[in-house]
Formats: structure tokens, sequence, C-alpha cells
């Protein structure tokens, strides 16, 4: 990878020994740039310097683009060697420090977003900052180099004051963190109002959520909560805005139609013209939403959706030693989108098919800096009631015509590929895997999910089970952070449901202790950042389900599963409760941007039912048909496990919804609620029927 960024007329700075592409794109800036750590912090100490920590990620556009404008510049470059100690951070390596920053511009009044530049004290306090600087004065925004030379002249002339308001906004920070538990619950009507708000932006021509002016970014937690809305309220409504959200997304040129993937996010309200970057943790949630939305609807473009993206992330994302890379870039050559358009004369050359070309929208004017993003439309239908669907002919020469197209644009330059491994984004993987193996039944889901999970085991876990935060280039580095943990845990918990070997249910809770080790606050809440961080002047607790779910949010689902499975049960409830009600002005005032959460609060205020399935060693296939039943069945609050009676008794101690379960003479299954068990039964049928009482 370093060879992409050697530049013969520059010498490297500090960051070439890095392994984060993003720093190695700034390996060869005349700016002298310093990684995050103690000898950035020593220097400004040492020289009375401010620290520029400028935060951003190798998929970022306008990163590349303040790159070039600025770092790359050498009057920016002088201004910034002589008077700042200069750090570049990798926000997905260190997201509790971005959060941190972020949180700092917020308090500024201040519109956040990448890249995050912030004017720290040596003791790495918060001054100001800003996000994307012109290098001149333009768009209402001060030139960079002018804003360098005013807080340079202001740490000379008014030193005091600035330091002052720093610490001020560090001590602001720190006490905007509540420390005590939450006393009352969110309120019980928040459900039917978040759906209601749901219905009021959703886009009934295009789409999706209308939550801004422009923008739309891929709900896709949104979608999944609004599918278990469905299941326990039967609105039928809230299944027809999640499926045609998803088959917008899916048909729209936010993704990509010959190669597979969902973009970022769309700069328009059609889904047209997408900010190109392809994130792994966009594609995973996408994947979970679509096999939930299967489940409850079998409509077979969903599993058609579901194999293409996983098909693509086999083939573009998967690294050669097992995991999964984090992103892929929007610029390629220096332009954005670049790799993904098609001229009309292009595409005719390729593909001589007017059906097809009418198909994907190509015309001669195009969509897109005169050249044309492919997309599906979808205007004045209703997919959900209207059942859109393709001859089987012309998918068949979609399919071929596809494969052209993918064939040529394989010889052009592709973006970057961010190729380090982030933990918690491959457990997202993971899990949207396991869930699209229940969802489709297709075994290689599965086992795509085991060897990515065991790559995590090998390369990110050490030998004393804390995990690291990312891998790339045989390292292995920093500490993991609540959502690394908890996805993890959650990752473990369901391989364990479905392979039946206790590795992953200890693993699972090994994982657990640490976090409860070292991550669990006074307030019930959990901290971002391990208690062994000690570079932070703020621990925060974080709740808000941005571009992935918080680590609350998922810990809250483990505990559910957790208490479902008769382990501490009660403990468990009252962890996931607490979590809910740290975080219920939240959840009341903005439930919107808590999805995640918001649907576990959902399973626990519907109670759980408990599912154990007991078997002889020689009556496996007697419980197939169970297995498949509550694989395809929606039932969000159901816990269970399936087991052989032998094995069932050696894990019995640990999992008390195994205690005293035999398996008769071929198999029984237990349902229970609250851990009162009805009269075992065998077969499907009767087990669906006793589910259904209990529910």
């Amino acid at each position: 990878m370093r060879g992409n960024f050697l530049q013969a007329d520059r010498k490297p700075n500090h960051l070439i020994h890095e392994k984060s592409p993003y720093l190695l794109q700034h390996a060869y800036n005349p700016v002298d740039w310093y990684a995050w750590g103690d000898e950035a912090f020593e220097k400004a100490r040492t020289e009375d310097k401010i620290i520029l920590l400028s935060i951003g990620y190798s998929t970022c556009h306008w990163c590349h683009v303040m790159e070039k404008e600025s770092f790359e510049d050498d009057k920016t470059a002088e201004i910034l060697n002589r008077h700042f100690v200069a750090i570049k951070l990798d926000r997905e390596e260190r997201p509790d420090i971005d959060k941190l920053y972020m949180d700092a511009l917020h308090a500024m009044g201040q519109q956040g977003g990448w890249p995050l530049n912030l004017f720290l004290t040596p003791n790495k306090e918060p001054i100001l900052g800003g996000t994307y600087f012109p290098p001149e004065n333009r768009y209402g925004r001060k030139g960079f180099k002018e804003v360098l030379l005013l807080v340079e002249q202001a740490w000379r002339n008014q030193r005091e004051e600035l330091i002052q308001a720093a610490a001020d906004l560090a001590d602001y920070l720190r006490n905007s963190e509540k420390t005590e538990e939450g006393s009352e619950l969110p309120d019980k009507d928040v459900f039917e109002r978040t759906v209601s708000t749901y219905k009021k932006v959703y886009d009934p021509n295009f789409f999706g959520f209308k939550m801004n002016q422009q923008n739309k970014f891929p709900p896709s937690m949104a979608l999944s909560f609004l599918v278990h809305y469905h299941h326990f309220f039967r609105d039928e409504a809230a299944l027809e805005i999640a499926f045609n959200t998803a088959y917008a997304m899916k048909s729209g040129g936010i993704y990509d139609q010959i190669g597979g993937g969902l973009c970022r996010y769309s700069t328009d309200h059609e889904w047209l013209v997408p900010h190109f970057e392809k994130m792994l943790y966009d594609n995973s949630l996408f994947l979970s939403a679509l096999s939930g939305l299967f489940i409850a609807t079998r409509h077979s473009f969903l599993a058609e959706s579901i194999e293409d993206i996983v098909h693509y992330i086999r083939r573009d994302m998967s690294l050669d030693q097992g995991g999964i890379a984090s992103a892929e870039d929007a610029d390629s050559e220096g332009e954005e989108g670049k790799f993904y358009v098609w001229s009309e004369k292009e595409f005719d050359s390729l593909v001589a098919d007017e059906e097809i070309k009418n198909y994907w929208n190509v015309t001669e004017e195009g969509n897109f800096e005169e050249k044309n993003i492919l997309n599906i439309y979808f205007s004045g239908k209703n997919p959900y009631r209207d059942n859109i669907s393709l001859t089987e002919t012309f998918q068949e020469k979609l399919k071929l015509k596809r494969q052209i197209l993918l064939d040529e644009r394989s010889k052009r330059i592709r973006p970057l590929r961010d190729d380090k491994v982030i933990t918690a984004w491959n457990c997202l993987y993971i899990k949207a895997l396991v869930q699209c193996f229940r969802a489709t039944n297709n075994e290689t889901y599965l086992k795509d999910a085991l060897h990515v999970y065991h790559f995590l085991l090998s390369h990110l876990r050490d030998k004393n089970g804390f995990l690291f935060r990312r891998y790339r280039e045989k390292e292995a580095r920093f500490p993991g952070n609540l959502t690394d943990y908890a996805e993890f845990v959650m990752a473990s918990l369901m391989l364990f449901q479905e392979t039946m070997s206790s590795q992953f249910f200890h693993t699972a809770m090994e994982t657990l202790n640490i976090i409860e080790t070292h991550f669990a606050s006074p307030a019930g809440a959990y901290y971002e950042s391990i208690s062994t961080n000690n570079d932070l002047i703020v621990r925060s607790i974080e709740g808000y389900d941005g571009v992935e779910p918080s680590g609350n949010s998922t810990l809250a689902h483990v505990f559910l599963l957790l208490s479902g499975l008769g382990i501490e049960p009660s403990k468990h409830w009252d962890k996931a409760g607490k979590i809910f009600s740290y975080f219920r002005k939240e959840i009341n005032t903005n439930s919107l941007s808590y999805p995640s959460m918001l649907d576990a609060y959902l399973i626990w205020s519907k109670g759980l039912v408990e599912v154990a399935v007991i078997y002889k060693q020689d009556h496996i296939e007697d419980v197939k048909e169970i297995l498949d039943g509550l694989h395809s069945h929606s039932y969000p609050n159901v816990a269970w496990v399936i087991m052989e009676e032998e094995h069932a008794k050696h894990l019995s101690s640990e999992i008390p919804l195994l205690q005293g379960r035999g398996a008769g003479d071929t198999h029984l299954v237990y349902v229970c609620k609250n851990l009162a068990c009805a009269a075992p039964v065998t077969g499907w049928e009767a087990t669906k029927q006793l589910i259904t009482q209990s529910l």
C-alpha cells in the first residue's frame, strides 16, 4: 500500500511508519505530521505550540480535497510547521477521540463533518475548530492560511483567555456526561410516536425519509425497527414503508448496479447521485434489513438483493487472510465517481440492446456530468403493492450484459480500497450473514460468517481475551471500543445458536466479563472507551445510532438474549432497562436517532419467549424442520437454543434454560415464558402453536 504514496520529490514525515491508509495518504505531505501519541504532545508542551488535530478517513472526499488544496501546499505547510504541532488521526481507528472532539465542535455551535480540524492546547483541550477550510476565502469561509495565522496570533497575544476558554469547554464536556442512573423508562407511546414520525417524513414518490433538504442516507436500522413494529402491531403501512425504501435503495444510483454494493448516501432525494464511497457497515446493515424484510414478505427481489451484496463483498472486499476491508473510496484518478459512470457511446459499444439501455436509463445527455449513473426507474410505482417482477428471459439477458459491463469496468483504475479490518464492522457483517442464512437457508452465508469470525479470533483478540480495534499488514493495534466488544459478543452468541458449539458461548461470556470490568459506568450505561485508555480528556457514554448501532444499543440486545437463555435473567433484564432509562430523554425527544436502541426497547417491552429444543444424537434430522421454522418466522422476542441432549447436560449449569431438559425418545421442545414452561411437544407445528400462544 505504501508504494501508492511514494513521491520522489518529497521526504516522508512521521506518518510513514503508520499502517492506516488514511495516515499514509499524508505521509509525503510537506506538513510535518505526527500520529496521535505522546511524542506529538510532548513536542507541543516543550515548544509551547498549539496543536492542529486533523481527523478524517481514507475514503473521505472532502478530506482528499483539503489535502490537495492545503496540506500539499508548501506555503500552508510552512505556517503549520513553524507555529503548530500537526497531528493526523484516522477516525476509524480511534472513534472515541473523534467523538470527543466532534462533541466539542458541536458545543461550539458548529455543524460536524469530516475532515474535522480542531485547535488544541498542549493539554489536548479544544480551543476552536471547523470542518473543511478552503485554501483561500470562499464559500463564506475564511481561508485556511488566514485561520492558521489568526489562531497563532491569538495564542501569542490572548493566551490566557484561550487556555481558560478551552478549560471551560473541556469542563462542559465532562459535565455533560450523566453520572447517575436514570429512574424512569422512556414513554410507553414512544413506538407509536416514532412510527408516526417516520410516516410523516416518508417520501411517497421516491421512498426513504426526507430528513434534510437534500441528502438521503441509508436508513437500514430504521427499516429493521419498522419490520419488528409491523410484527408486533400488524401495521401494514410500516412494512410497506420499509419494503419500498429498500427497493428504492437497491434500484437507485446509490446502489452499484454493475458491481453490487450500497454507496454511502445519495446527494438528492431520488437516490440517484450518490457519494460514491462504499462502507462495510452500510452494506452489513442493509443486509440485515433485507433479511428481515424477506422473512416478513418472502419477496424474491430481497433474496436476490442479499445474494448480490454478499457476492460484491466476497469479490471486492474480502482479504486473502480472511477479514473484510473497511471501505472503497469515492474517487479514482482524482475524480469522484469516475470508476462507476458510463457515456452513452461506451455503453452502446458494449450493450447493443435498447431494452437494457432503457432499463438502466442511459441517455446521451446523461445524469452526472454528461455521463450516466445506472439506475432503475421506479417513480409512480409502489413496489410493495404492485409486486414488480422481471421475466426470467429478461433476467438472464440482464445478467449477461451486466457481466460484460463488469468485465470492461475492471480494466479501469479502481478507487482505493481501505484494507484495514475493523472489529466492530466485521462483526456487523457476521451478524448480517447469520441473519441472511436464517432468512434464506443458504448455508454459504453461515460459512462466510464463520470464516470472518475465525479471522477475528486469530488476529484481533489477544491471549487474555482483549480485543483490538483494527488489523492491517500483520499489525493489530488500538484497544477495542465498546462497539467492538458489544458486536463481538452478539456475533459470538448468534454463531453459538447456529452451530451449537460451546466455544462461541464461552468466548461471548469471557468478552462480556471484560465489558463489565472495563466499560461499566456508575450510571448504568457503558463508556465508549476501555478503562485502560488514558489519553482522553473525557470518557464519554454514547447511545446515538449513527452510521452503526451504538455499543449501548447492541449491549441492550445482548442482555435480552442472555435473559432469554436464562442466564441471570433478572440481572440482564435490569441491565437492559438501565440502558433505556439512561437514554430516556434522548429516546423520548429524538427517537429517530436511536433506531437500534428503540428496537431493543420494543422487544423488552413485549417480554421474551424462551424455546429450548433438545434432541438425541441420532435424531438431528427430526429437529431440522423446527430450526427452519424458527429461522423463517419473524419472532423478534423469541430466544432459542437447539442442542443435543448430552451436550445440553454439560452446558446446563451455565445456561439455565437447558437445566432438566431431556430429549425423550427423539426430541422435545420446551416453550417457556419467564422460564415457566408448557408441557414439552414435538414437531414444528406444535412448537409454532405454543410460541404463538405465548407471544
